[in-house]
């Protein structure tokens, strides 16, 4: 408290304004009992040695969804490969699927865009949970509250994505003729994982470009070879 009202005072005096109009303070990073963190005691955690073996985005998605900013964060590894596992690991999966497909059928958007209304009920349904997901996260960041955007997505790519559409339209990707509804597939699939390229991109910059350029190298759909230079 006394660093942010010292920042006001010197704003005041050299510029007479105020330093900041919102601010976000950081909790503590505890030990997994929840312990402060100490050299003497031994409980320390290296932030480097971490990001080196589990990778910086898997590490600063942990620290985001785990816990709020400014609450103490019990720190536990055991925590950041969960979230390699279940939700890079899915995200992941369901790229693979995708490019497995779309590589084999030829798919590379160049199709007429097919309005969302003439698609199966089932590409509606996912279509509008993402549009739900997103307008969930947009006012979660607007209002300071990342854990609240990155569980939600967590949650979409999981429970929705994942554990739903994919499993319910794997025939449809690899049965058939390369007609309507496979289109119809393709395109909304493609969709939904362009779209989380987006919202992931705060919290996971590398994974999210990795996915955004390996989604937009065979389309013609946007031009723009990095999703940090879209729009969010």
């Amino acid at each position: 408290r006394g660093w942010f009202y010292t920042l006001h005072a010197l704003a005041v005096l050299l510029f007479d304004s105020v330093a900041y109009k919102t601010v976000v303070s950081n909790g503590l990073v505890l030990d997994k009992n929840g312990n402060k963190m100490s050299k003497r005691v031994g409980n320390v955690i290296d932030p480097f040695e971490t990001i080196n073996k589990f990778g910086p985005d898997a590490t600063r998605w942990y620290l985001i969804t785990n816990a709020s900013p400014w609450d103490s964060l019990k720190f536990d590894t055991e925590g950041i490969k969960e979230v390699q596992r279940k939700f890079f690991g899915t995200l992941y999966n369901t790229y693979q699927f995708f490019a497995l497909y779309a590589n084999v059928d030829g798919f590379t958007f160049k199709e007429k865009y097919i309005p969302i209304e003439e698609r199966p009920e089932l590409d509606r349904w996912i279509l509008s949970s993402l549009n739900s997901l997103v307008k969930v996260v947009q006012e979660s960041m607007g209002d300071y509250e990342p854990t609240t955007a990155g569980r939600a997505i967590e949650n979409f790519v999981d429970a929705h994505l994942s554990n739903w559409y994919v499993r319910l339209c794997r025939r449809r990707f690899w049965k058939g003729e390369y007609e309507f509804d496979k289109i119809c597939a393709y395109q909304t699939l493609y969709e939904c994982l362009e779209t989380i390229s987006r919202l992931i991109a705060p919290i996971a910059p590398f994974f999210a470009d990795w996915l955004y350029g390996n989604l937009n190298e065979v389309t013609t759909r946007f031009s723009e070879k990095s999703v940090h230079i879209q729009s969010f």
